[in-house]
């Protein structure tokens, strides 16, 4: 059986710009440079509200906090599905302003919604995914898991692939 999931342009790029992310946000080599004497650097990086890791699949994720960090503004992760069929795939999957409570706690669930496929079948997608800042907030630590059942036109089941329920960390 061939799965078939359709993406929307944002979706596609998400794995990419996770990826990007993560080499941008991280620290260059110094380079000597002709600044005067006289110039001032910091002794240290000022601490930022972007966070990176990977999943308990070896997969990349990230956070964007605002300066608060009472909002998630976006968090991004590719997963992988296992299908009952023997087949597996991987995804991006995606979350933005997602409200962060005084405890540095946050979470969502969603789904299930039907995505209704031109060939007369559907595809029902659900998941949720939680997180929590340590007491010093420069890591968070976390859960995940995403489930999409297909079904044929007739609404049989036809696979069912899952997660599982993955753990994940990210730090400054």
């Amino acid at each position: 059986m061939t799965v078939r999931v359709k993406f929307k342009y944002w979706q596609a790029t998400v794995v990419g710009a996770a990826a990007c992310a993560l080499v941008i946000g991280t620290p260059m080599i110094p380079v000597a440079s002709a600044a005067p004497a006289s110039v001032v650097t910091p002794s240290a990086t000022a601490v930022g509200n972007t966070y990176g890791g990977v999943t308990s699949q070896g997969f990349p994720v990230f956070v964007d906090m605002n300066a608060t960090r009472r909002l998630v503004v976006r968090e991004v992760a590719a997963v992988v599905l296992k299908c009952t069929s023997g087949g597996r795939f991987t995804i991006p999957d995606r979350f933005t302003r997602l409200a962060v409570t005084k405890g540095g706690r946050f979470h969502v669930v969603y789904g299930p919604f039907t995505q209704r496929n031109d060939d007369g079948t559907t595809t029902d997608i659900q998941g949720r995914m939680t997180g929590a800042l340590n007491d010093s907030k420069t890591r968070i630590v976390g859960t995940w898991r995403m489930i999409a059942t297909y079904h044929d036109a007739a609404g049989a089941v036809t696979d069912s692939c899952d997660t599982g329920l993955l753990t994940w960390s990210a730090k400054q």
